[in-house]
């Protein structure tokens, strides 16, 4: 999972603080990812649109890394009452997973992508157990989470093994996980050592597309075509572009919310896990390109899996 307040890595990692750093290049596998700030897990802590043609991504050289770090804050988003399977990259999600509001889901429940839970342990060494049915998607986060000395795991049906060495802790943040095995997984709450209270969070897939680009490219909502806008929850866009002989790339961000941005090898597809993100709204920066005839992806995504819209221009740096 990755944590939009804090970064974890299939042992969840909290990531208190989200960075919207445009990397370039340092790829940002999902394979087991870990929670930031706090406990090594299976997952990394960390705090919409119109579909269009995929993209074939050529492999690039290897990427420079600017970094900038911004905090990007945890709300609480409605659950849709049906499992929604995010679609591969480059293929937009066209449910509108917020607009299905359920009530939370009560322990011994299913959770799907868009669902919350907002439960209580009751007693000490109480465990609360649920069944995970994300359709075709093999990561999603595990956001808004709240719970004092109260953590989580996920386990694999298959064998009943965790996806990592350590639980996560849902005191706060976001927390990214990547479903490594076949079969079914369920998730399992319970507090420390004689520990009692209430949690609660949600869970959102995570739904890339791809769109093409250019330097010199406006970008804002609906333009190109279902871009400018992170919905679903858990969408994550890539714009792919040449360098085009450019040596550094100019991002010029509109107003929006808590939206991130990120440089990447076009050729890397595992995008979720924020590396060093840029916060994109409002800010204006420049990002080195290592190889000025490679070819990159921008990666535009938001703290803790929200909605939002978004908006700017790549020109090429002077």
């Amino acid at each position: 999972m990755t944590n939009f307040c804090a970064s974890r890595l299939l042992a969840p990692v909290r990531h208190g603080a989200v960075v919207l750093a445009l990397t370039a290049l340092a790829g940002c596998g999902l394979a087991g990812i870990g929670t930031t700030g706090g406990d090594a897990t299976p997952s990394a802590q960390v705090s919409g649109g119109v579909a269009t043609a995929p993209v074939a991504s050529t492999p690039a050289p290897s990427e420079s890394t600017p970094v900038v770090s911004t905090p990007v804050q945890a709300e609480n988003t409605p659950v849709p009452a049906e499992s929604t399977p995010p679609q591969s990259e480059s293929t937009p999600l066209e449910t509108g997973t917020a607009e299905k509001a359920a009530a939370p889901v009560a322990p011994g429940g299913v959770l799907v992508d868009g669902s919350t839970v907002s439960s209580e342990l009751t007693r000490a060494g109480q465990r609360d157990k649920f069944t995970l049915d994300l359709g075709d998607a093999r990561e999603f986060w595990v956001t808004d989470m709240e719970g004092a000395d109260i953590q989580f795991q996920v386990y694999s049906e298959v064998d009943g093994e965790p996806l990592g060495p350590a639980p996560a802790s849902l005191s706060y943040g976001t927390s990214l996980f990547k479903l490594t095995k076949v079969g079914k997984h369920r998730l399992e709450v319970w507090g420390n050592t004689n520990v009692v209270g209430a949690y609660s969070f949600r869970i959102a897939t995570v739904k890339v597309r791809t769109f093409p680009a250019a330097i010199g490219l406006k970008i804002g909502e609906g333009s190109p075509g279902g871009a400018g806008r992170l919905d679903p929850p858990g969408r994550i866009d890539r714009f792919e572009f040449d360098a085009d002989g450019a040596t550094a790339i100019k991002i010029i961000g509109g107003q929006c919310g808590n939206i991130d941005m990120e440089l990447f090898d076009a050729a890397q597809k595992s995008v979720a896990e924020a590396r060093q993100p840029y916060p994109l709204c409002g800010n204006e920066f420049e990002i080195p390109l290592a190889n000025a005839s490679g070819r990159y992806a921008l990666v535009v995504r938001a703290g803790a899996a929200k909605a939002g819209t978004y908006s700017f221009q790549i020109a090429r740096a002077s």
